[in-house]
């Protein structure tokens, strides 16, 4: 552990950290480093073009009212925030209410259920009220707007240690991708949720825990994500930090009261059960159900089983889900009985990353939108030197990029991928924690290691820094 706190370009050939100090920033010869930066500075202006086009689009659909076929996650919302202005935010959970709503904007069925269901906190509709005073196509514009404006901060936070243009062209790929683009045409919360996990990573850096907690408290927008977060605090026994994202989840909840009411949430609480049980009972494929979808189209590991095995296959899909789960959460679990995730080493980065990387893959629900939440992976590798930062930011944007690939073609490659990354950074934490301890048995290696953490030590406070 203290041997990975340094920098690997200030140790020694033979004690450096391996290319396993950089998974996602590849360490390559001298001679191949101006090649690679301008592959992946091309890499990158093709993504930018593509998402130019895709902002393109955007403006054309939001231009216009919700038409079928079209983008339909804002239906959902929009209902629900008229439900708590009219004063029926007991209906928020009702199939029938909120379908006679929707038909207002579009009178035909939509969706696998016929029309968009609420599976949000009751919160979270209250939120939306202001919006839902709008017509309809209004209030979807001025919400795009807003997302993309919360968007764009975390962009500039998480391109913050770029330099010069790498700093534009970094934020650029983040709200040009293509999860971006999807959030912000279905109305989708996964912009506020970016911003809320950014926050929580930036203020658990400085050493300010209960803050982390409270941003990390916008993850209760849905629960299934924040459910692992709050373990793994747990099990490292960060109970201030869990305290304080159930207090900020409980604050969100009592604001709310006034405006929906406490019922509503015993109902939420079974509803949102019943959705979970649907996403492993076919979700409408073999029997009707609370949930209906097509999770072909989802990312994580269980839309990856269902493409591949079918969402009639429900018992297979649902072992195979769960060896996955537990094999991969498994595999970070004894990586961190090698190396503590945290920011004091390269190493611990690297788990905190992995870590990240496993919330989205086992969750049920990673729809495309959430899937801008991989950017959280450049937080919390951070410090890195600045080419390889550069080069961390366009592999993230990579990954990001292949949710494009996936809709026509259901390939999962967002999750082939993005499983390799993280099995690949455990791995690499569990090699450099042996190495350290080889070197630190060995009486030459302590004499190496003594020199290169001298050496390296002032260069480590500026890169922090």
């Amino acid at each position: 552990m203290v041997l990975s706190a340094a920098r690997s370009d200030a140790l020694p050939r033979d004690v450096a950290p391996s290319a396993a100090m950089a998974v996602l920033s590849p360490t390559v010869p001298r001679a191949g480093r101006d090649l690679l930066d301008r592959a992946l500075g091309w890499f990158g202006a093709s993504m930018i073009a593509v998402g130019l086009g895709l902002a393109v689009v955007l403006v054309g659909e939001l231009a216009v009212p919700l038409a079928e076929g079209a983008h339909h996650d804002f239906l959902a919302f929009y209902a629900a925030g008229k439900l708590v202005l009219d004063g029926q935010a007991a209906s928020l959970y009702d199939a029938p209410t909120l379908t006679a709503i929707q038909r207002t904007i579009i009178p035909t069925p939509v969706g696998a259920n016929g029309y968009m269901p609420f599976i949000n906190p009751p919160f979270a509709a209250v939120a939306f009220a202001p919006l839902a005073a709008l017509p309809a196509q209004a209030a979807r514009a001025a919400w795009a707007l807003v997302s993309l404006a919360l968007l764009a901060i975390a962009a500039a936070r998480i391109a913050r240690p770029l330099p010069g243009h790498e700093r534009a062209v970094g934020a650029l790929l983040l709200v040009l991708s293509f999860p971006a683009y999807h959030s912000l045409a279905e109305g989708q919360w996964s912009a506020a949720m970016l911003l809320g996990g950014l926050a929580a990573l930036e203020a658990a850096r400085r050493g300010s825990w209960q803050l982390a907690g409270l941003a990390l408290a916008t993850w209760w927008l849905k629960p299934q994500l924040i459910a692992l977060p709050l373990v793994a605090l747990a099990l490292d026994r960060r109970w201030g930090t869990v305290a304080w994202s159930v207090l900020g989840g409980a604050a969100l909840t009592l604001a709310s009261l006034p405006f929906v009411g406490l019922g509503v949430y015993g109902t939420y609480v079974g509803y949102l059960v019943q959705v979970g049980i649907s996403h492993f009972t076919g979700a409408g494929a073999v029997a009707r159900s609370v949930w209906q979808g097509n999770l072909a189209t989802a990312e994580g590991l269980n839309g990856l089983l269902v493409g591949y095995l079918g969402q009639g296959s429900v018992v297979s899909v649902d072992a195979l889900w769960g060896a996955l789960v537990a094999g991969l959460v498994g595999l970070w679990l004894v990586a961190c009985r090698f190396q503590r995730p945290g920011f004091a080493s390269p190493s611990g980065r690297r788990m905190l990353a992995a870590g990240i990387g496993v919330v989205l893959l086992v969750n049920p629900n990673l729809f495309v939108q959430d899937c801008v939440l991989v950017f959280l992976l450049l937080p919390a590798l951070w410090p890195l030197a600045s080419p390889g930062y550069w080069r961390a930011s366009v592999a993230v944007a990579g990954i990001a990029a292949v949710t494009l690939l996936d809709q026509p073609l259901s390939s999962h490659l967002f999750t082939l991928v993005l499983l390799g990354v993280v099995v690949a950074l455990c791995l690499s934490s569990i090699a450099d924690a042996r190495r350290q301890g080889s070197l630190e048995q060995h009486p030459r290696g302590r004499s190496q290691l003594h020199g290169a953490l001298k050496r390296g030590g002032d260069e480590r406070i500026r890169t922090a820094e």
